[in-house]
């Protein structure tokens, strides 16, 4: 009997452009930690989805010529499903990056994702993290702030934006990020510290002492030395 991987092989025997079984076969020897075959395969499941996207968008300009207007629609449809799948492709190579630590690489196949799917809001949060790391500010939370906007229930995406707006000494607006993020995961004991530590910032020592014990009480073994002291 044919284990996952060998099936996958054996479906490229016959389809060698068959861009999922290529991303599954990256995902099984990522598993493995044969970083060759994982880059192979990821190459080209992106390499074809970006052909077959080429190939039924001109089908579609060819029939838009010829007034064939349904026939045209259904090609471009299919075109956006290959770009769609593209977009998922580059997002998982961005992981592999992102783990080997080659955060150009991984930068890189985050932009490519997003101009294959702009609306895919993981794409614009995990641009935004790496940028963070890379100290460009402005890019970073362009990309937070876009994240946002296509999901505002990303709760990640507020906090990490809030912490920029301490950066830029934004406190209101970092504030406000804080608990949006609250809202949405009222146990993000990370956001709760963070906030409790801004409150210090902002001369509000009881608001301080009341998320830092709030924190605390979700994660018991939580301990800020410097918020340990203010609120005694």
């Amino acid at each position: 009997m044919l284990d996952l991987k060998d099936h996958f092989i054996q479906a490229l025997k016959t389809q060698p452009k068959f861009s999922e079984a290529h991303l599954q076969l990256a995902l099984l020897y990522k598993e493995e930690g044969d970083d060759k075959n994982t880059i192979k395969h990821f190459e080209s499941a992106i390499s074809a989805d970006i052909e077959e996207a080429k190939r039924l968008e001109g089908k579609g300009d060819e029939l838009m010529k010829n007034f064939q207007f349904q026939n045209a629609k259904e090609q471009f449809v299919k075109s956006q499903e290959k770009k769609i799948h593209c977009a998922e492709v580059y997002s998982q190579q961005s992981n592999y990056y992102i783990v080997q630590g080659q955060n150009k690489l991984a930068q890189s196949a985050l932009r490519n994702c997003i101009k294959m799917n702009p609306t895919q809001a993981k794409a614009h949060r995990d641009l935004g993290l790496l940028l963070i790391d890379e100290k460009q500010l402005d890019d970073a939370r362009l990309h937070l702030e876009k994240s946002i906007d296509i999901d505002y229930s990303d709760s990640k995406s507020h906090f990490n934006l809030g912490m920029i707006m301490i950066i830029m000494k934004d406190y209101e607006d970092a504030e406000q990020h804080f608990l949006s993020a609250m809202d949405i995961n009222p146990k993000f004991a990370e956001c709760m510290l963070e906030l409790a530590s801004l409150k210090l910032k902002m001369k509000q020592k009881k608001e301080a002492k009341k998320y830092y014990l709030q924190a605390k009480a979700i994660t018991p073994g939580l301990k800020n030395a410097v918020l340990e002291k203010a609120i005694r």
